[in-house]
């Protein structure tokens, strides 16, 4: 799972003062890589959302909620966790006690459970539901940008099914940056293009960039880029039905290898 829910039914036999904890593992790949547990009891918290740091940090605690001292034992609690791009939202019994975005997105696929402390825990009603990948689209409006994303960007991302967010195609009365921030967390990836020097775009990069978010870069062939997006790979295009071609298959392929190292 990429994006989507994963929920269970956990129950604690007894609960004491001893450490004491049960939940979700998300984004696993190996003890090498990052992973998060959306847990029951962990610390002091009834509940909890930690990290494991691979690079020799261990365990380490990102939000809690609630005091552990109010679980109660013999009862089945309905523990979900809902994963969009790097936006983890965890629910009890269908209340939303937790919110965080991850300082970076997740590098495994897989989904499990995990429990410790001394006491019986059971698990039941494991489910998993998937969603379609986020995309989040920054360019400016206009020709010849919206031909761009009509013609080349937005059918590679059906292909690969993706879901593409460009801003102008959001529901709403009106769209406020902490829209835009939020969509762009939960992307799985970016893609901007960079051609005009229009500030919105670069803000969103910008942000895109602060969250360690992979992206993809688009400009037109012969532009000068900004020094600070120089050393970047951009994937570099002519305007004519040619090139429309071209930024198609190099677009294809860096969706694909996103895509593939989060598989």
């Amino acid at each position: 799972m990429q994006d989507g829910i994963a929920r269970t039914r956990v129950n604690f036999s007894t609960l004491s003062e001893e450490p004491q904890a049960a939940g979700l593992v998300i984004g696993y790949q190996s003890t090498r890589e990052r992973y998060v547990l959306a847990q029951l009891g962990a610390s002091d918290a009834a509940y909890s959302l930690s990290e494991w740091d691979p690079d020799g940090f261990g365990w380490r605690p990102l939000v809690g909620a609630g005091l552990k001292s109010n679980l109660e034992s013999g009862r089945d609690y309905l523990l979900e966790a809902k994963v969009v791009g790097q936006k983890v939202r965890i629910s009890v019994d269908g209340v939303k006690v937790i919110d965080h975005i991850l300082s970076g997105p997740l590098t495994g696929p897989q989904v499990g459970l995990s429990a410790s402390g001394g006491s019986p825990v059971s698990f039941s009603g494991f489910e998993l539901f998937a969603e379609r990948p986020r995309v989040f689209v920054a360019m400016q409006f206009g020709e010849p940008f919206d031909t761009i994303y009509r013609d080349v960007v937005r059918p590679e991302g059906d292909k690969l099914h993706l879901r593409m967010v460009r801003v102008d195609e959001l529901a709403g009365p009106g769209i406020i940056f902490e829209d835009i921030k939020r969509q762009i967390a939960e992307a799985k990836v970016v893609i901007a293009e960079i051609t005009a020097p229009n500030q919105n775009v670069f803000y969103e990069l910008g942000y895109a960039h602060a969250l360690n978010k992979p992206t993809i870069l688009l400009a037109q062939r012969g532009k000068e880029l900004p020094f600070d997006i120089r050393s970047y790979r951009v994937i570099f295009y002519d305007d004519s039905i040619g090139g429309k071609s071209e930024v198609e298959q190099s677009l294809d392929q860096h969706l694909r290898a996103v895509l593939q190292d989060d598989a």
